[in-house]
């Protein structure tokens, strides 16, 4: 069945799956973050007591043991998740490279891949403009307007993927 004009494209699930692209991307760089506290944390001396009393030792290597433990995994689920993310970006960029106007693909990679915020965005894409101090809400507009077809354009071509997919697959 070929695609009409006349179809609805999935737009609201290109737009989560560019959100939750943009926020795995916040979520390994906490995970990083956390690793390199942890990290920071077993490579700390230890608070060393004054006293004549023998210690007992098993303690403290039981919580250097589930440190490393837990680095371990930590490091795991990173590696993880940063594979799942570049892929995730390959496939996005793949369909922002099918994109036929530049500045819809700039709006998508500052806004999704480079995590920019809308203010940001338009200063970045608009901000040369001679008159871009007196009309600086009518150029976030834009940006808005540009954002929004590139979604649509980007659920199109996913649509188109799928639709050649599913007739490859018969």
């Amino acid at each position: 069945m070929p695609i009409t004009t006349e179809q609805k494209y999935d737009v609201d699930a290109m737009k989560e799956r560019l959100y939750s692209y943009r926020e795995s991307d916040k979520e390994i760089d906490e995970q990083i973050e956390r690793l390199e506290r942890l990290v920071s944390k077993m490579s700390r001396p230890g608070a060393t007591a004054l006293s004549d009393m023998p210690k007992n030792h098993s303690a403290s290597t039981d919580r250097m043991a589930d440190m490393v433990s837990r680095k371990e995994e930590l490091e795991s689920c990173i590696k993880v998740a940063i594979r799942k993310r570049d892929s995730e970006r390959k496939s996005i960029e793949s369909m922002l490279k099918k994109l036929k106007r530049a500045d819809e693909r700039s709006v998508i990679r500052m806004r999704y891949f480079d995590g920019v915020g809308w203010n940001d965005v338009n200063r970045m894409m608009f901000g040369r403009k001679d008159d871009f101090d007196e009309r600086e809400d009518s150029y976030l507009r834009r940006v808005h307007h540009l954002h929004s077809n590139a979604i649509i354009h980007l659920a199109m071509i996913e649509a188109c993927n799928h639709h050649v997919q599913k007739r490859n697959r018969r």
